[in-house]
């Protein structure tokens, strides 16, 4: 679920020589270029291209799916200026933040989602962005995958309100995007602790125990990526730059409201697996009383029977004080009537206390 990618130790953030990212693939480069009235979306072949087709009298949005080229990040990175350490933050496992540059505005977010082809499955995902006047820049770490395809969709409707505002909006728009993704993958962990909640109080076992110490991995790591959102949506609420408008500030509250819902509805879920941490133990606990009790009742029943048997077992014949027992014909069988009538009287007794 939490996947680091670090620089080398040792080596300058320019080298940007990096560990844990794998083998990655070359991404997918898209460019939309809209204003009210039009829209336009193109696949780009490289950055170069991108760069050469954005159009400075319309909005521009340039979509990097994967950070498989280090070197189309740089190229990036060098024509709007952002800088070597800007471009390790793009590259490398961040905090969410939010930085003010001299030529807009840098910002790392965190979205999680679950697979649909994995059930029950979280994955956390860093987001950066960069925004200026009339430009938005888009890094999604994960190449395998389109987290944007909805705002993408939407920019072709002409009644859209992405299309009538500038790119403060659009930055709205998939910062809102980033938010929505919580709420399934919430709804899919309360689902899932009500079945651990059930499973734990009838069957406590390992298996459930390891679904449920998942989930609490899953919650901190949802938990580290939310709280800092809710204060990169404060800082865009309250911009001095001039690059968030009053009408995207309206709606950068609503998105600051539903952050904080959802930080709420984290805290809960998670006092909630602490407490079925709590319900696992008791219900062992309970479990195993249960055992010992049913085994001691037994123990207690098959007692009087073992020292009939073993008394008369001893076999004494040649003394003069020997069990008369032992000479009668139907003995045997009647000291089986005394043991079966000792057992069914104490479990009947045992039933009537409700100690089985």
């Amino acid at each position: 679920m939490i996947k680091l990618v670090y620089l080398t130790p040792g080596t300058s953030p320019t080298s940007l020589e990096l560990q844990g990212c794998g083998e990655a693939a070359k991404p997918s480069i898209t460019l939309c270029t809209y204003e009210a009235d039009s829209v336009e979306e193109c696949i780009c072949t490289d950055v170069a291209d991108a760069i050469l087709r954005l159009d400075p009298k319309k909005n521009n949005w340039i979509d990097i799916n994967g950070l498989g080229d280090v070197e189309s990040v740089k190229l990036l990175g060098a024509h709007f200026e952002l800088g070597p350490l800007v471009v390790e933050d793009i590259l490398t496992s961040q905090r969410p933040k939010m930085e003010s540059l001299d030529n807009g505005i840098f910002l790392i977010t965190s979205m999680a989602y679950s697979p649909k082809d994995q059930e029950g499955v979280v994955e956390v995902e860093q987001l950066s962005l960069f925004f200026t006047k009339n430009t938005v820049i888009t890094f999604q770490q994960n190449g395998k995958r389109d987290s944007f395809h909805e705002v993408r969709r939407r920019l072709h409707l002409p009644e859209s309100l992405v299309r009538k505002h500038g790119a403060d909006f659009l930055t709205y728009a998939l910062l809102d995007t980033v938010i929505d993704h919580y709420f399934p993958v919430l709804e899919m962990i309360g689902d899932e602790t009500g079945v651990i909640e059930e499973a734990l109080v009838e069957r406590p076992s390992r298996e459930i125990l390891k679904d449920l110490f998942y989930y609490k991995r899953v919650l901190l790591e949802m938990r580290r990526g939310a709280w800092p959102q809710r204060e990169v949506f404060s800082h865009l609420m309250h911009d001095d730059e001039g690059l968030v408008s009053e009408t995207t500030r309206m709606f950068l509250r609503d998105c600051y409201e539903h952050i904080t819902q959802i930080i709420d509805i984290i805290e809960n879920y998670r006092d909630l697996t602490s407490g079925l941490m709590d319900v696992y133990h008791s219900s062992l606990s309970y479990r195993t009383n249960e055992i010992m009790r049913v085994l001691t009742l037994f123990a207690t029943i098959f007692m009087p029977l073992t020292f009939l048997v073993g008394v008369y077992g001893m076999n004494f014949r040649d003394s003069p004080y020997n069990m008369p027992e032992l000479e009668w014909r139907y003995g045997y069988p009647a000291c089986w009537l005394v043991l079966i009538s000792i057992f069914v009287s104490m479990f009947l007794y045992f039933r009537s206390r409700k100690w089985l």
